[in-house]
């Protein structure tokens, strides 16, 4: 008990400095960033704007997709919620994937959902094992590495690599959705499995429940469904609907004692009313949502993904537009009624990321349709950005201690046709008034790096270096207080970085 609540007063404590700015900030103090990256997917960092909107990346289908499908006997139609990770010491992609078995949902003689394992040299072509000693149904050696028993479950299967590797047999950790609830299990090889003894939550989180550990706060959040709904347990009155389909927040600071899941993100009135599948992952600080929004009330439960961002994992928002990150395919399409997130996080190879979702042609409201796995690209970084069109927009970032000798940024400003001269990025370092002395009264731009010395970016370079009359040293301003300020038109920006090199 005393656990519980020493680790409920960190996270109150934590979430006060981590989901808003300091209030020291406000005191004239300002922000210290170092040389993390700067995401610019919120406005965190963001002082003021003008003329700037929030859009989401483009992403880039595989054009082979998808690169996975059912085609073994013991698999059923519908291998989905992939959880992929790229393991370092089999130099492979490694994935883990649900099967169903209508039969056996209906029939009770074996287990409905089960859960079998995948790998690939490259993460586009994939190879299924056939398994010494992992038997199912009838067949000596399958790929099932988890399954239950007859008339069990073993799915929304999600698994990451273990913070802690003290223990080699705990090497691999898996949340999966068991008979009893959400269940966790260890193996030293992703495939060898053995279950924790007792289930995380006790009831039917019907999702791709999974662990998040968040090392600043020596905490592990674990989101899942909410145990609690707006209308009961019972159903609509309209019909048969699933309200559960929210995103819930459990905190735990040693995996055995949870906090009552707490709803941290529901639909709202722009949202269709469904958030089914949620993976929730981090880059550079910031925490991402990819979640589905199922059309289930102007549509048949089809599904696209969508993205959304906190700065604690708690509060979260969305682009104004509620543009899809990853849309459904045109019909007749392998990915025209599903395009849901999988169970794992955005995998970076060189200047991408690689993301595997659930694709079908067809809606969750079809009993025999056929599913598979496929992957889309993006641009490191660029989840969502910050774009002006064909009229100048500036940004004015937060003013913060420049701890570093180079600016680097991750853009986009390639120019349409008949670009003239304002199009691309423009940068310039600016020092605030001072109100100690009150001898200024606005701010001023440092000589030899204004938006008039800057040289025009004109790019799509995820590291840009910015240079002022063809000079990138920015060594004597280190230390100083500072504010940059971008212009911008039919430019894209993602992120910003101060580096020392």
């Amino acid at each position: 008990m005393f656990s519980r609540l020493v680790a409920g007063l960190i996270l109150f404590l934590a979430c006060g400095r981590s989901a808003q700015l300091p209030l020291s900030y406000f005191r004239g103090e300002p922000l210290r960033i170092g040389n993390q990256v700067q995401l610019l997917a919120d406005d965190y960092i963001v002082e003021d704007r003008w003329k700037l909107t929030r859009e989401v990346g483009k992403v880039m289908k595989h054009m082979r997709n998808p690169v996975l499908v059912p085609d073994k006997p013991w698999e059923g139609a519908t291998p989905g919620a992939p959880a992929v990770l790229y393991d370092a010491q089999f130099h492979k992609f490694r994935m883990w994937y649900v099967c169903f078995s209508l039969s056996n949902y209906f029939s009770k003689k074996g287990p409905s959902y089960y859960t079998a394992y995948a790998e690939s040299e490259d993460g586009f072509v994939w190879t299924k094992p056939r398994l010494e000693g992992f038997p199912f149904e009838e067949y000596e050696r399958t790929n099932i590495v988890g399954a239950g028993g007859p008339g069990k479950r073993f799915s929304s299967t999600d698994v990451m690599f273990n913070p802690d590797q003290s223990d080699p047999a705990r090497r691999f950790v898996m949340v999966y959705l068991g008979s009893l609830g959400v269940d966790r299990a260890y193996s030293a090889d992703g495939i060898h499995w053995r279950a924790a003894g007792r289930p995380l939550f006790k009831y039917h989180s019907d999702f791709p429940n999974h662990l998040l550990w968040v090392p600043e706060l020596q905490l592990w959040y674990a989101y899942v469904r909410p145990s609690i709904r707006p209308t009961g347990m019972g159903l609509l009155p309209e019909g048969l609907r699933h309200t559960g389909r929210r995103l819930a927040l459990s905190t735990s600071a040693d995996l055995e004692h949870w906090s009552t899941p707490r709803t941290v993100m529901y639909p709202d009135e722009r949202d269709e009313p469904d958030f089914d599948n949620v993976r929730v992952f981090r880059r550079h600080g910031v925490f991402f949502a990819l979640y589905a929004w199922m059309f289930s009330e102007h549509g048949h439960s089809e599904t696209e993904t969508h993205i959304a961002t906190s700065r604690d994992g708690i509060s979260w928002e969305r682009t104004w537009d509620r543009k899809p990150l990853i849309a459904r395919g045109p019909e007749g399409a392998y990915d025209h009624g599903q395009a849901a997130p999988g169970s794992s996080a955005p995998i970076e190879v060189g200047e991408e990321e690689l993301i595997y979702y659930y694709a079908s042609p067809s809606s969750q409201g079809e009993w025999f349709r056929e599913s598979g796995v496929a992957v889309c690209r993006i641009r490191k970084d660029r989840y969502i950005g910050q774009w002006a069109g064909d009229q100048t927009g500036y940004l004015l970032t937060r003013q913060f201690v420049l701890e570093g000798n180079r600016l680097v940024l991750n853009c986009s400003s390639v120019p349409r046709n008949y670009h003239q001269e304002s199009d691309g990025i423009r940068v310039e370092i600016i020092q605030a008034p001072d109100f100690k002395t009150r001898e200024t009264t606005w701010e001023t731009a440092v000589p030899g790096f204004t938006l008039k010395d800057c040289d025009r970016i004109v790019t799509d370079n995820p590291a840009h270096t910015v240079t002022w009359n063809g000079k990138s040293d920015l060594s004597p301003l280190k230390g100083k207080a500072v504010y940059l300020r971008f212009q911008m038109k039919k430019a894209g920006l993602f992120a910003f970085q101060v580096r020392q090199e």
